[in-house]
């Protein structure tokens, strides 16, 4: 259940890759209703992506994450995304493993930094202010295999255009794509 909940959530922190920067006085209260909302999605689609092949996630995590997924992701989209996973982190942070812990508060805290505007602008090739799954994808090939080892394959995701796509260094980015 532990590993499902982290291939579930790598397919949402693949195009918001975003934690809590903040002290625990400024951040917001947590939303329930985003706790729920990101539960439900990882209840429903955990087995699918730890089982199927990486399309099958990606579309789940797409129907999640988009407003009108058959259009494509928009920068309010990516903002609601981050703002629901930061309310489930805040949450249930606790119940997570360290590794898991750290993996997406690290993810978060990223996202932070460099902001969801850059990090939703970085992908959107064409600049017509929407974020394809093929923009999203750019640097990754999906195969038949679950999105987790897909994502851990370093011939199936190309980190070094993905690092100046976000205008990172490529070892900043090699803590997200550990088994």
């Amino acid at each position: 259940m532990i590993l499902a909940k982290r291939l579930t959530l790598m397919s949402l922190l693949l195009w918001v890759p975003a934690a809590s920067a903040q002290t625990p006085a400024s951040r917001p209260p947590v939303n329930q209703a985003d706790v729920q909302a990101v539960q439900s999605f990882i209840d429903s689609s955990a087995a699918s992506c730890q089982t199927k092949p990486a399309q099958t996630c990606v579309d789940a995590a797409w129907r999640f994450a988009a407003g009108t997924p058959q259009k494509a992701l928009t920068l309010q989209d990516a903002q609601t995304v981050r703002q629901r996973l930061g309310s489930w982190y805040a949450a249930r942070q606790a119940e997570l493993l360290p590794r898991e812990r750290s993996s997406i508060g690290f993810g978060l805290l990223m996202a932070d930094s460099l902001g969801i505007p850059h990090v939703h602008a970085a992908f959107d090739a064409n600049r017509d202010g929407r974020v394809t799954q093929q923009e999203l994808l750019a640097d990754v090939k999906l195969d038949k295999r679950p999105l987790g080892d897909v994502m851990k394959d370093p011939a199936a995701v190309d980190r070094q255009s993905l690092a100046r796509r976000l205008g990172l260094p490529p070892a900043l980015l090699e803590g997200l794509f550990q088994p």
